[in-house]
């Protein structure tokens, strides 16, 4: 199991899980070395150094450990592509890259899947990334891996984490921010996981709130849970159950250590290189006495959604039915615009249209004075005729003496054909 480790000498870290103690090979003294009491290094053996290493040391080491076959171990440097392989038994340490490239992916998720060290996310060069590559022994190369959709905002300080179980690569509650002015750094709400065997990602849904809102977090991936320490509050998530636990105990208090060691399941805690052990927690033991506080992730409530669809077809269906119902007389009747026009404008009147009136509706008055009576009369006769038809209204137009001038004539409809077609107009 590779984790995180950091020092200000020139120094490879990595925890012997037989012997229990911390190891070190010293790059400028060319010695492996063993703790034998918090800050005393005692010197085991000389080694060979690689030239290419010492010449291209970064200016503080930052690494990760991996056993790599029975008698090598492989160490990679953050914010590199450096790889370096160990042989214990020939007492050789070599660079085993070929790249130039450097400071992309600091706080990357690197892990061993099938024989393969990959390298997933990481942040530099101000930019959070979302590059995932493998190491191919073949080329010396970091080669990338093309995925086919898109998955989190980054992968950084998150939930990151290869579970062996699922051959999956786990990924979300990330830290990232646009390095705009005063922005705060955010923290991304998604959980996914990535298929290897697809190259594609699916999404699991959004990570309980209550992990996200703690104002200070420090993540470990033990290969089968999560361990969130914040302040004295310890989580333990198991994403392939999709569960979150709360540490509980009435003695102990959880804290996270600067330095963090996973070992069999165990969380190992070391202020730093020089100081000693601070901490030694088992993930499973935390879990028998905490309480188990809800689902890790869950898919967002579609209801919103459903919801807006059926008010979207309602409105629709109320739209659709509005309209019928404001044209449906008119069309059934098939009322040309002339005929259409004019009895819209007899039912929006309050006492009627005169003869004048009405040809200027039907845009007769440059006509001579036969004409506009002749196609006046067609118009009002063939109204009264598709009403008569449909309805069985004998009169729909009625022809009344004008209240104040006898000799005019005012057209207004029938009453009953108002209260028939008030549904068209309003």
């Amino acid at each position: 199991m590779g984790v995180n480790v950091w020092a200000d000498s020139k120094c490879l870290l990595w925890f012997d899980s037989v012997q229990k103690v911390r190891k070190r090979i010293d790059l400028i003294k060319q010695t492996v070395e063993k703790e034998i009491a918090p800050g005393n290094w005692e010197k085991l053996k000389y080694i060979t150094v690689d030239k290419r290493i010492t010449s291209a040391l970064p200016p503080r080491v930052v690494g990760h450990y991996f056993s790599w076959g029975k008698n090598k171990i492989r160490f990679t440097v953050a914010g590199t592509g450096i790889v370096y392989d160990f042989n214990d038994s020939t007492n050789l340490i070599e660079r085993v890259d070929r790249t130039f490239y450097a400071g992309y992916n600091f706080g990357a998720s690197k892990f061993i899947r099938k024989g393969i060290l990959y390298s997933f996310g990481g942040s530099g060069f101000w930019n959070y990334s979302k590059a995932l590559t493998y190491f191919s022994d073949k080329s010396k190369e970091w080669e990338n891996i093309k995925s086919t959709n898109l998955g989190p905002n980054a992968i950084f300080n998150g939930f990151h984490g290869f579970s062996a179980s699922t051959d999956l690569f786990y990924a979300g509650g990330s830290e990232y921010h646009d390095f705009l002015n005063e922005q705060p750094t955010l923290r991304d709400s998604h959980f996914y996981s990535f298929d290897f065997k697809a190259n594609a990602w699916t999404y699991l849904g959004e990570i309980l709130p209550e992990l996200l809102e703690s104002k200070s977090r420090e993540i470990v991936w033990s290969g089968r849970y999560f361990a969130q320490f914040s302040d004295d509050i310890l989580y333990i998530i198991d994403p392939v159950a999709n569960k979150v636990f709360k540490g509980k105990s009435a003695t102990e208090t959880y804290q996270a250590a600067p330095l963090m060691i996973i070992d069999n399941g165990n969380v190992i805690g070391y202020w730093d290189e020089e100081g000693g052990k601070r901490v030694s927690i088992s993930l499973d033991q935390v879990i028998k006495q905490s309480v188990e506080i809800g689902s890790f992730y869950k898919m967002p409530s579609k209801f919103p959604y459903y919801l807006g669809i059926l008010l979207l077809f309602l409105f629709s269906v109320l739209g659709v039915a509005y309209f019928f119902r404001k044209n449906q007389g008119t069309k059934s009747l098939s009322l040309d615009e002339q005929e259409s026009v004019l009895l819209k404008a007899l039912f929006e009147s309050k006492i009627g249209l005169s003869t004048v009136e009405i040809n200027d509706i039907l845009s007769l008055s440059s006509k001579s004075i036969d004409n506009q009576r002749k196609l006046r009369l067609q118009v009002l006769s063939s109204i009264n005729h598709k009403f008569q038809l449909k309805y069985k209204i004998e009169i729909t137009i009625i022809r009344t003496p004008s209240s104040i001038d006898k000799r005019q004539l005012l057209y207004t409809l029938n009453p009953e054909v108002v209260r028939l077609i008030s549904v068209w107009y309003n």
